[in-house]
């Protein structure tokens, strides 16, 4: 069952990341940040459940760097 939870958060992040580039190319930069933002973080807990370290060092940054942008209202 825990592998079957694992795995399922691991296709969620990847969901949520394939509609946030939807997003940005129909233009929608504040969609694509969020849904950026909710993808990377769910990849973050994934890798960690996976003990990945690299994979959760390289979601984590980009986590922080959609937050940053949104927090500061960047455009792009």
């Amino acid at each position: 069952m825990r592998g079957e939870m694992v795995e399922l958060i691991g296709w969620l992040g990847c969901f949520l990341l394939l509609l946030a580039y939807l997003f940005l190319y129909l233009k929608r930069f504040r969609l694509f940040l969020w849904f950026n933002l909710f993808a990377s973080f769910t990849l973050t807990v994934y890798s960690i459940l996976l003990k990945s370290l690299p994979f959760a060092i390289v979601n984590g940054f980009i986590t922080i760097v959609v937050l940053k942008k949104i927090v500061t209202g960047e455009k792009s």
